[in-house]
């Protein structure tokens, strides 16, 4: 299509937006991050609003060219550039904050909002939101969402992924969908679409808004600074504040040739040259992280840390920090070129693959230098290099291919929070045998059939027939595995990773883990397996602290209607490698197969369980509550619930925390000091493990309010028990006998199903079937049910 053609159709459809397709105007939007490769846009549009970007994207196929959804262009694997020309959609004009809930712990914002903007808004609600991209200042909460963004700070508190609460999304057809809300359920869907937004890289749909789940800040910080004389004294370092009871938000490592630089350039901090830098943060409330400060500078002096450096004062932690801080401006200003790679790996191997990327480098002499988030084994080595130098260019992307490989075989993944995008969409067939791309490419299949959305990412096969410009492989395409990777048997300590059978009980599992030191805290009934957890409920207790089950089942060998097994997801905590899968189809009702092993995420356990009750009437417990809500303090307790135990209700607010004998003196005094001048009696004792309920009948996912709302409400109505999660609305009701009464609980169900789907919540029961699919999403299914019923291929442990 001529450039003035194209330019008169899309002024006819954006009338109070811009449209540019001036070749002097494209030039800013021909590459992201990644900078060296460049795909010029035949066009781009700037949509003024979220109705105008639905008229445009509405006519997308009948302006058959590609579309690609795009922010502030800081992601770093080539997502946001147009592959094969067409139209790049700048989202720049929807950045407002539409709302901010304080007391619910969420905020609505438009895609174009960006880190720094919601961060400076949320902190006179003493507030924050978790993810920290090192781009923050610029990146967009769209383009994070659409990457599955992480940070530093992500070590603790988790990625994107972890906090999205619902997503608005417009389909190729025009339509909009809201995939979840504030509640962060379904909504009135029956499945939970938004997992397969999150990570997407722009290939479903364009996002409007979105509402995300956001934190207390902390109360205190302290930053670390600790040079190391090799890498085995930090990894001792690194697995020691694993398992300590501070569980630091961020442990970052830089290597010798990365402090090196730094110390040769105008950015010098006065460190060791020769040392591999480690930078480390501990946070919460004030008296117990200043109890904690002198153990962890310990810890480090032991593992064998030379020169430690600590402190609370903000200056001088952002002095602390500063090394860290400037590495990719830094290595920006030293070479033409840089590649910032992105994997994951088992902690363990660490040494190896770091020996194999200097091996790799030193002998084609491209300078390489290591600065990672040690703590989750995310490496990211910065390759600098000179892309007008073709034999250049071509070792880059040689020892590129060559580390992907590598990761994988030592258990990595290729992407931790960078996403694939066109940078490596060509090592997809190293991780996906034929049935697990088929299963992946079913999601795109559903919603955008011909590729037209972001076409060459993600996949090589996602490519756009009618695009006039095809654009050829960047890399040569790996050949595709035979056969299917499948999860073996397997516990390891260090990264706190297992595989379980589905049919386990919970007690069987924690007698398994226990003698390392770990635990799997999220617990309904100790001789119930996971797989009726799963059914039960997506959401334990302990998840107040540690998020919903999805968010701690990493991987999968999963059993397809075929009879055919299949992997799906990781064993690394870390992962933007394909479409989220597994959070999905381990959340679906759908009849798409079954779990037969999982991947669990395992925590260090740092001491005894111990359980605060407190009793009072409701108005006393509901301040103490609001306060404790409020505080720092919800991220150390495992647990945190309004239980209704009667049906002449006795009311009360169970605390359980996991910590040492030490610490638990100082935790328990704090705690009963905020029940303040309310009336209310406090008891502590240590119990055996976590709270064990029993599964529940119904699980209810609202916001916090409503939830404490529905639980008084059905009690006084129908004298049913009920726990509710102050802190993530959640609401568990419990039938008191054996016999549970189907017909009160379709009553229960359908006469507060409404109320919930507004709020973006849901309601399931292992006693009765799901709620049938909603017209919209028949389609969805029908052709993602059709790739997994339509299955063969080999197997293979990995």
């Amino acid at each position: 299509m001529r450039s003035i053609d194209l330019d008169h159709q899309l002024r006819r459809i954006i009338q109070r937006g811009r449209v540019m397709t001036a070749p002097a105007q494209l030039l800013a939007y021909d590459a992201d991050g990644l900078g060296y490769k460049s795909f010029p846009p035949q066009a781009v549009v700037i949509p003024a609003d979220s109705e105008e970007l639905a008229q445009l994207i509405a006519a997308a196929k009948s302006l058959n060219l590609p579309i690609t959804m795009r922010g502030a262009g800081t992601s770093l694997s080539g997502g946001p550039v147009a592959a094969q020309a067409g139209i790049v959609v700048h989202t720049s004009s929807l950045r407002k904050i539409r709302q901010i809930q304080a007391d619910e712990f969420w905020c609505e914002v438009e895609c174009s909002c960006t880190l720094k903007q919601l961060d400076e808004a949320l902190k006179p609600y003493g507030l924050f939101y978790p993810p920290d991209p090192s781009s923050g200042t610029v990146c967009t909460l769209g383009g994070n969402i659409a990457m599955n963004a992480g940070g530093a700070h992500c070590f603790r508190f988790g990625v994107t992924s972890n906090y999205v609460l619902g997503v608005e999304a417009i389909m190729l057809d025009g339509t909009v969908h809201r995939f979840g809300g504030p509640a962060g359920g379904r909504g009135a869907y029956r499945e939970d679409w938004k997992r397969l937004m999150v990570g997407s890289e722009g290939t479903l749909a364009a996002f409007t808004r979105v509402w995300l789940r956001v934190l207390p800040r902390p109360e205190k910080e302290w930053t670390f600074q600790a040079s190391f004389p090799d890498l085995q004294s930090a990894e001792r370092a690194i697995h020691a504040l694993v398992a300590h009871s501070s569980f630091p938000v961020a442990i970052e490592l830089m290597d010798p040739r990365f402090v090196s630089l730094v110390e040769k350039s105008p950015m010098a901090a006065g460190l060791p040259q020769d040392k591999f830098l480690m930078v480390t943060e501990i946070d919460g409330p004030e008296q117990l992280v200043d109890s904690r400060v002198s153990e962890v500078n310990q810890l480090l002096i032991k593992a064998g840390a030379e020169g430690v450096q600590y402190s609370d004062d903000p200056a001088r932690r952002q002095k602390l920090w500063k090394a860290r801080k400037v590495a990719g401006g830094l290595m920006g200003q030293l070479s033409p070129d840089l590649v910032v790679q992105d994997a994951v790996i088992p902690k363990r191997s660490l040494a190896d693959v770091l020996e194999m990327i200097y091996r790799e480098a030193d002998a084609v002499a491209i300078p390489v230098v290591n600065v990672f988030h040690a703590g989750d084994g995310n490496l990211h080595p910065n390759f600098m290099f000179d892309s007008r130098n073709p034999q250049k260019l071509q070792q880059v992307e040689a020892i590129s291919k060559r580390l992907m490989r590598k990761v994988l075989e030592v258990g990595g993944t290729l992407s931790g929070e960078h996403g694939i995008g066109n940078d490596k969409s060509s090592y997809m067939p190293l991780v996906f045998g034929p049935t697990a791309t088929q299963l992946q490419l079913s999601i795109p299949a559903a919603f955008d059939p011909e590729y037209q959305l972001n076409p060459l990412k993600m996949f090589p096969q996602r490519k756009y027939a009618h695009a006039a410009v095809t654009t050829p492989e960047i890399y040569h395409v790996e050949m595709a595995a035979e056969e299917e990777r499948l999860f073996s048997s397997f516990i390891d300590s260090i990264d706190g990773v297992a595989t379980i059978d589905a049919q386990e009980t919970w007690q069987h599992i924690d007698d398994k883990v226990k003698q390392h030191h770990l635990r799997f805290p999220l617990l309904h009934s100790p001789n119930h397996t996971i797989a009726e957890h799963l059914r039960a409920s997506h959401f334990a207790p302990a998840s107040s602290r540690f998020g919903p089950f999805c968010d701690n089942i990493l991987g999968m060998n999963w059993k397809l209607p075929s009879g055919e097994i299949v992997r799906i997801g990781e064993r690394v905590a870390k992962t933007t490698t394909g479409y989220d899968l597994l959070r999905f189809l381990i959340q679906s009702p759908s009849d798409l197969g079954q779990a037969l092993q999982y991947v669990i995420r395992l925590r260090a356990t740092v001491g005894d369980y111990y359980e605060i009750l407190v009793h009072g009437n409701d108005e006393s417990l509901f301040n103490f509550a609001d306060r404790l809500r409020h505080s720092c303090w919800i991220h150390w307790l495992d647990s945190f619930d309004y239980l209704i135990t009667d049906s002449n209700p006795s009311t009360s607010i169970r605390l359980v925390i996991n910590t040492p004998a030490n610490e638990w003196e100082l935790c328990s005094k704090m705690l009963s000091q905020m029940a303040g001048n309310d009336p209310l009696t406090v008891t502590t004792q240590p119990i055996p493990g976590p709270p064990a309920d029993g599964l529940p009948d119904i699980s209810i996912k609202t916001t916090c309010s409503h939830a404490r709302q529905l639980a008084r409400s059905i009690n006084k109505q129908f004298g049913l028990p009920s726990v509710v999660s102050e802190y993530l609305g959640i609401l568990h009701l419990f039938f008191p006998s054996s016999q549970v009464d189907k017909n009160l609980l379709s009553s229960i169900i359908t006469e507060h199903r409404e109320s919930i789907h507004a709020l973006g919540g849901d309601l399931l029961s292992r006693h009765i079937p799901a709620d049938p699919p909603t017209s919209a999403e028949r389609h969805w299914l029908k052709v993602i049910a059709q790739a997994f019923q339509q299955t063969g291929g080999r197997q293979t442990d990995a």
